[in-house]
């Protein structure tokens, strides 16, 4: 089973993407974190993708493709793929549809306030990485990270001017893949301002159907 699961930025993708992983036994692609793996690792497309980043680039499509080919030949995603806000433009997707069997595309929606409110409120361990949130995902010390005790702190881009113009980037790149998905029927839509377990609830709902 392979599963797309998207909503804008604090619409709690990626804990519910991770969630459905292990529920499912599916693998949890974070295009992002991948790409971050494979800088770490030094990997070819790492240092590929280590200078478009520095220069503030896009990563093409080109190689967004080969990481998400080489996931599926894992033997972790044998069962299948949760892609965490993964594809994100009409290239993306037209790879996507021609390589992968997807059967449910789900969007978790949230209004620009309740965005805003939620990314705002986002706290990151600057050694880690790991993202806390002030208002339902707490570390267990205020401030301080859960991993290795680091000071947590706010990034640039999760202040509300910045937050607002992603947004604006997210509706405008979404609103066609959306329509293809409609066109597929495989889209689902869900409340995103509920509680994580509600959310987590509908989902499994879904999924029961394919």
């Amino acid at each position: 089973m392979n599963i797309i699961l998207f909503g804008p930025q604090g619409s709690g993708k990626g804990t519910q993407a991770e969630t459905i992983a292990k529920d499912y036994g599916l693998y949890h692609l974070s295009m992002g974190e991948e790409l971050r793996k494979e800088i770490k690792a030094k990997t070819p497309i790492g240092k590929k993708v280590e200078s478009i980043m520095a220069k503030g680039e896009l990563v093409p499509v080109e190689i967004t493709s080969q990481i998400a080919i080489k996931i599926s030949k894992l033997k972790e995603s044998k069962k299948g793929i949760v892609f965490d806000g993964y594809p994100r433009s009409p290239e993306q997707w037209a790879f996507m549809n021609k390589n992968f069997k997807i059967d449910a595309a789900i969007e978790l929606d949230l209004s620009e306030k309740e965005s805003v409110n939620r990314i705002a409120s986002r706290r990151t361990c600057p050694k880690c990485g790991k993202n806390y949130n002030l208002i339902y995902l707490k570390p267990k010390v205020a401030g301080i990270c859960d991993v290795d005790k680091e000071k947590l702190i706010q990034r640039n881009d999760d202040k509300p001017k910045e937050i607002k113009k992603r947004l604006e980037i997210y509706h405008s790149q979404t609103e066609p893949l959306k329509k293809e998905y409609q066109k597929l029927k495989i889209l689902s839509i869900i409340d995103g301002e509920q509680s994580i377990e509600k959310v987590h609830t509908d989902i499994a709902k879904i999924l029961k159907k394919k």
